[in-house]
């Protein structure tokens, strides 16, 4: 929906996760010299002030972001520490007070030999986005459809890739739409990584799209998830998001076990045990096995 901005839940828990596992697993791809394609379907504006008006509005980071920025200098997994070093990047030390979205991200990691691209509909998002970033002849910025990218962007020419796709989620529809979208997409680029997040929530409607995914016949899906279970906001409200997950297609084997080790780290530090009878929980598990 183009009324969905970022910027009110930059930086949140689930920010921390989907940024954490997109870097665990692009690092894991990037073991090989061969060129990498990335793309990022809904990208927002791609960098976050913490600072501003929307952001502050529900202090969101203070669930993600605020909860790790005391730790950096403390050891950690390398994944977490991969990420954090690059958020560290475009901060001062003594605090955070910009967010790098997906695209920023990307980018920052981005080698000589990658090529990067990024869709945004929303007006406002886009301007912004073009505005933080100067397209390169490895970086394209698209003001289009993500689903209409989808189809018109892949395969790519570089014959490996990365697909992202983070949706707002706003149409109940959205999760079966995804999943026919990278069904129908999957078979024309059978050879890429595609990470789909999802929020959990207490509809429970990310069955939907692991439905569509099941039924799809695509095997290796990877499913990676964090719920805080009140440490994320309270429980009791139907529309508080608890949690969030990662859906990876083709994951990098050896990207797996890093997986699992962030998990473990991000579950201790975002939503410690606090003697409730209800505690955070974390999966990383198949949603569909080889």
């Amino acid at each position: 929906m183009l009324s969905y901005q970022h910027s009110y839940h930059a930086g949140n828990h689930a920010d921390v996760l989907k940024h954490v596992v997109l870097g665990e697993v692009l690092f894991a791809m990037q073991q090989k010299e061969a060129p990498l394609f990335m793309f990022d379907a809904f990208a927002s504006r791609g960098s976050y002030d913490l600072d501003s008006t929307e952001a502050l509005k529900n202090r969101e980071f203070e669930s993600g972001i605020a909860r790790i920025w005391p730790h950096r200098h403390e050891s950690m997994p390398a994944g977490v520490g991969r990420w954090l070093q690059a958020v560290r990047s475009m901060n001062n030390d003594d605090r955070c007070t910009t967010y790098p979205g997906s695209t920023a991200l990307l980018q920052h990691w981005q080698r000589e030999q990658d090529r990067l691209a990024a869709c945004e509909m929303h007006p406002q998002e886009f301007d912004a986005l073009r505005m933080a970033f100067k397209s390169s002849r490895r970086l394209a910025l698209h003001k289009r459809d993500a689903y209409e990218a989808l189809g018109a962007l892949l395969p790519p020419k570089e014959k490996r890739g990365l697909v992202l796709l983070d949706p707002s989620f706003e149409e109940k529809d959205e999760y079966r739409r995804i999943g026919r979208a990278v069904a129908a997409a999957y078979p024309h680029f059978r050879a890429g990584v595609y990470l789909i997040w999802y929020p959990l929530l207490p509809a429970g409607r990310e069955k939907e799209l692991f439905s569509e995914l099941k039924k799809s016949g695509m095997r290796k899906i990877l499913r990676v998830e964090l719920q805080g279970n009140g440490a994320f906001g309270e429980a009791e409200n139907p529309m508080q998001m608890q949690g969030s997950g990662m859906l990876i297609i083709n994951p990098p084997w050896h990207a797996m076990q890093a997986i699992a080790d962030s998990l473990g780290w991000l579950k201790g530090v975002l939503s410690p045990s606090s003697g409730r009878s209800s505690s955070s929980s974390c999966r990383c598990d198949w949603l569909v096995p080889e």
